[in-house]
This record gives structure tokens, C-alpha cells and sequence, in this order.
């Protein structure tokens, strides 16, 4: 079985929540054709760098990594063409020669079998792959991306950034639905997801991410932590909000929390900076550790799509976790774990946590239990099996 996976972005090393999942599905697609030979060929930009030293040594083995190199640097002029064509910027921006030649020189080595995008934005060689190949090609989609945008728009405040916000959402929406409607599968992570899917292409499924768990540790006291990476936008949104309505009460009824932030641009969000209780540590080496280390995991996540990778991962630690309705959307989570639909509930829930150590280590049971159930790698690897060689 010979398989080629485009991602936008190198999977390793592992800085967000998308890499691990890219990680994830590569491992289970492993398990689900152990003998296949797998060509992986990302786009590296100056956010994301391809580093050979970084790729896990069982994966090296087994899989051709390879990687262009292309800025995806905001280009006023590109983006006023794009405008004016009425075309998704974002999109364009992923378009290269140099990956075309390099797709162009598996296929003509290998008969494919199976071409797998990792999200929409390598959606932009489709056109040029099908011309070159028969292979099953596959969208596996860590969010519908225009919802990103729109939810973002329409809690902007500035009206010339909620218009354009806007029309970034509205042409990367165009995209998306072409082409997800092309797809001979796709593959959605999120179950909140499916509804957009399926209407649009019957071969949509869920295919939730796989997590390991490990041990649960005794929860730090008087601590509270959030991790993800800042230069995606419903993150910095997130910890901006909680900074500025829900931390200074916390801090107020617990005054000897702390509050941990961790996660690649933290250390760059000026607004967090020199903030009493708050200790800003950038890109964590492992996030394990962080999570394990810092106390009650909290999501106050207002916008996006897709599920929220850092809350699984959270969890499988046994890690207590509060998460706003966004975050928790789709999880199908036990009663037990604390969601929020507003600043006065967080408030209360996390409150609460910080002076009940016990109710605390009950969550964390929970939801560790949680990911044992609902998302283990043998049964996510069955069913990619069963979907694509039954």
C-alpha cells in the first residue's frame, strides 16, 4: 500500500494542538496498514520549521518526511489581489512550485493508493493531483476553518476588521465547501463538525483523535494553568478574556493562586505581561509535564472549530479540567467536569476547585476514563481500516 499525506504544516516537533494530532492519526494509520509505504510531505514556513532531528525515531524508520520551504507571511499586495478576485487569501498563500515538482515525483515513482490532506489548506494541489493520480483521496479535517473566521468576526468590535474578518470567512467557506465536495472521504475530528460535512459530502465520518493515557498525579495546589500556541487566534482571544474579566476575582477570593501560561507566543502577548500571579513560561518542552505540574487545566475558548486537542491531552493526564461550552463542545463529557457558559461560572467552578482538592482528583478520574473509552488508538485505527480497505 503506498500512501502520500500533504500537510500544512510539519508535524514535528510537536508545538500545538494540530502537530500532535497529525501525530496521532499517523500512528493509528500505521497500526490500521502496517505495511504501507508513506510519503509525508509538509509545508514549512517560518512559524513552522521542518527539523529532521525532531521526528520520533520509530516514525523515521518507516516514513519518507520531506518539506518545502515557502513564507506565509501576511503580503498587503497578494492580499488585495485575492480581494479583488473575491478568492481565500488564505489559501494562496500555501500555493507552490516547488511542492507541486515534489508531489509530482512521488506519484510518478509510486502507484498511490491513498492521498491523505491534513485540514483544507493543501487543498490548493488538488486540482493538479487528480490530473496526476487515481489514488482515494482523503480531507482530514481538524476544523471547518471559515467558522474560525466568523466567530471571530462577530466578536470583533472594530468595524473595518469585523468586514474583512468577514470576507475572509465568507471566500474560505467558497473553498472549503468545493472542496470538501470533491473529497472521496473525509475525515472529521470533531463530532460538532459532522453536520457541515456530511450535507456536503456523504462520505464524511468521525474519526476522533487518539490519546495515551498516563498516571494521575496529586494535583499542585493553588494553581490554575492553560497551554496552547498564541498565534492561533481563539487561543489568544481565550486567554486575553479570562485575563481581563475572570482572573482578577479568582485572584481576589484565592489570593494565593497562581496562574501559570504556557504555549508557543505567550511570552509575546504584551497584555499578560507583569500581571500579579501570572507567570508567563513560552514554548513547554512537554506539555505533559506542564499540565501535571500546574494544577486545574482551565479553557475559556469563545470562537473556533474543531475539538480542543489541549483539553484531551488534559484530560488523558488526569488533569481536573473547567472548559467554557465552546471548549467542551462535541466532547460528550462526564457531568462531573465543570463547563461554563459565562465569566460568573468560571468564576464559581474554578473557585470551588482551588478549595476542594478531593472534587478535584474525581474530575481528573473522569475524564482520564473519558479518553480510556472514547479514544483509544485501537479503535480509532479499526475504524480508518474498516472505512477505507473493507
Amino acid at each position: 500500500m503506498n500512501i502520500l499525506i500533504l500537510s500544512h504544516k510539519p508535524p514535528y516537533p510537536i508545538v500545538d494542538g494540530s502537530c500532535h494530532a497529525m501525530d496521532r492519526f499517523l500512528r493509528d494509520l500505521l497500526k490500521s496498514m502496517p505495511k504501507s509505504n508513506i510519503d509525508y510531505i509538509s509545508v514549512a514556513t517560518q512559524k513552522h520549521v521542518f527539523n529532521t532531528e525532531k521526528i520520533p525515531e520509530d516514525l523515521a524508520e518507516v516514513v519518507n518526511f520531506d518539506a518545502v520551504n515557502i513564507s506565509t507571511k501576511i503580503d498587503p499586495f497578494n492580499a488585495l489581489i485575492q480581494l479583488i478576485k473575491n478568492k481565500s487569501y488564505h489559501i494562496s498563500r500555501f500555493k507552490n512550485e516547488k511542492i507541486i515538482e515534489k508531489i509530482k515525483s512521488v506519484i510518478h515513482q509510486k502507484k498511490i493508493d491513498f492521498i491523505f490532506f491534513e485540514s483544507i489548506f493543501c487543498g490548493i494541489y488538488a486540482k493538479e493531483i487528480k490530473e496526476l493520480s487515481s489514488a482515494t483521496q482523503v480531507l482530514r479535517a481538524h476544523n471547518v476553518e471559515h467558522l474560525i473566521w466568523r466567530k471571530l468576526a462577530l466578536n470583533s468590535k472594530n468595524p473595518l476588521k469585523k468586514w474583512y474578518l468577514n470576507h475572509l470567512s465568507k471566500t474560505l467557506q467558497d473553498f472549503e465547501e468545493e472542496f470538501v465536495a470533491k473529497m472521496d472521504h473525509v475525515f472529521s475530528i470533531a463530532p460538532s463538525d459532522q453536520l457541515f460535512f456530511k450535507t456536503r459530502n456523504n462520505q464524511s465520518n468521525y474519526i476522533p483523535v487518539s490519546m495515551e493515557v498516563s498516571s494521575v498525579r496529586k494535583l499542585k495546589a493553588k494553581k490554575i494553568s492553560f497551554l496552547g500556541a498564541y498565534n492561533w487566534m481563539p487561543n489568544k482571544e481565550a486567554i486575553l478574556w479570562f485575563t481581563n474579566e475572570v482572573w482578577p476575582e479568582i485572584a481576589k477570593l484565592n489570593p494565593t493562586t497562581e496562574f501559570h501560561i504556557a504555549g508557543s507566543y505567550s511570552e509575546e502577548i504584551a497584555e499578560l505581561k507583569n500581571i500579579e500571579g501570572i507567570e508567563l513560561h513560552g514554548f513547554v518542552n512537554s506539555s505533559k509535564e506542564f499540565m501535571k505540574e500546574h494544577g486545574i487545566f482551565i479553557a475559556p475558548i469563545l470562537s473556533g472549530s474543531g475539538v480542543k486537542m489541549k483539553v484531551l491531552e488534559a484530560m488523558s493526564h488526569g488533569v481536573p479540567c473547567v472548559l467554557s461550552t465552546h471548549a467542551a463542545e462535541g466532547l460528550n463529557l462526564p457531568e462531573i467536569i465543570p463547563i461554563c457558559k459565562n465569566k460568573e461560572a468560571f468564576i464559581e467552578k474554578v473557585s470551588l476547585l482551588l478549595q476542594n482538592e478531593q472534587l478535584c482528583h474525581e474530575i481528573g478520574i473522569a475524564g482520564r476514563e473519558h479518553i480510556l473509552e472514547k479514544y483509544n488508538s485501537q479503535s480509532v485505527s479499526n475504524k480508518i481500516k474498516r472505512l477505507l480497505l473493507n
